[in-house]
């Protein structure tokens, strides 16, 4: 009896975490900052939240297993960075809905990305959903009617290839060995930070500050707004939302994170007022059927490459 109200209470809290995802999207819209500034202050105010709890809770940093992986945390957290950065420019050029339907192609990259790397099979089934999200990401870009040079079209490019990263995190991050998910999430803040530092800094050359010339309820609205997305999406959410995973089916998990783009897409044109076509909702239907028939159809092996993934992060890192 108490298991089953403890597969209720997570079930419900894996529900109320995935519908927070969906609100970064809404979150960022808010925050009057270069998506590098945002990586940066989610990656290095997360890391800080992060580490707090981990030493509430008594529990060390074990320094050794991260140098012992280190060339692979190296490339997680420079992919994290890009993921991030990608993920939030995609939001910005075209629409929180474009962003995440595109963000949600990850489940199709990571089969093609883990045939080359693992020499996994990519099976018929497989290779369907790759042709009809791909069809999807054409109808999404709106390309047929607006042309190549439109922001739609580029925030397609963004969200596929912050899709791509994030595929590559969880690729990578099956090489790593004998490391507990607090210090491979650690070590991976901490680097996307050391990046984004870099990367404003010398290439972007923009400020990691808020613009005074901008209204006070503005600039007070985006520190609220990035408080909440690095305390409470990247920290607290995360870390409740492995708790969660790490003790319902797979095949659970898989329905329920797809919570996730549904409620962005929502807000995006009911709250954001950001519309879609009628094509454009049906690429969306296109990408996000596909990679839910793709998650629902794996093996035991790789739905434990997923769930390693969110492991490694505390969580997805989705959004």
């Amino acid at each position: 009896m108490d298991k089953s109200i403890n597969i209720k209470k997570e079930r419900l809290k894996l529900t109320l975490i995935s519908a927070t995802f969906g609100t970064v999207g809404l979150f960022t819209h808010f925050i009057p900052l270069s998506s590098a500034a945002i990586v940066f202050y989610r990656a290095l105010l997360g890391g800080i939240f992060i580490i707090v709890m981990i030493k509430l809770a008594g529990k060390d940093i074990n320094i050794r297993s991260m140098i012992d992986n280190f060339i692979v945390l190296v490339f997680t957290g420079f992919f994290m960075a890009l993921n991030w950065v990608l993920q939030f420019e995609a939001f910005k050029v075209s629409s929180v809905a474009i962003g995440t339907v595109c963000y949600n192609m990850m489940p199709i990259f990571l089969i093609i990305i883990a045939s080359y790397m693992f020499n996994e099979k990519i099976t018929i089934k497989s290779g369907l959903c790759i042709l009809v999200a791909t069809i999807g990401v054409i109808l999404v870009s709106n390309v047929i009617n607006v042309g190549i040079r439109s922001n739609e079209v580029l925030g397609c490019i963004y969200g596929t290839l912050g899709a791509i990263f994030y595929a590559l995190i969880v690729a990578f991050n099956r090489k790593l060995k004998q490391i507990e998910t607090h210090d491979k999430v650690i070590f991976q803040f901490i680097f996307s930070t050391i990046i984004m530092v870099i990367y404003i800094t010398f290439i972007e050359k923009k400020s990691f500050f808020f613009d005074r010339s901008l209204p006070a309820n503005q600039i007070a609205l985006g520190i609220l707004c990035m408080l909440v997305l690095s305390f409470f999406h990247t920290g607290f959410c995360y870390v409740h939302y492995f708790n969660a995973v790490s003790r319902l089916k797979a095949e659970t998990v898989a329905i329920l994170t797809y919570i996730d783009p549904v409620v962005a897409l929502f807000l995006s044109y009911f709250v954001l007022k950001e519309n879609m076509t009628a094509l454009q909702f049906l690429g969306a239907v296109l990408i996000l059927g596909s990679t839910l028939l793709n998650e629902l159809s794996k093996t035991s092996k790789e739905i434990g490459v997923k769930q390693s993934f969110f492991d490694s992060l505390l969580s997805k890192f989705r959004r």
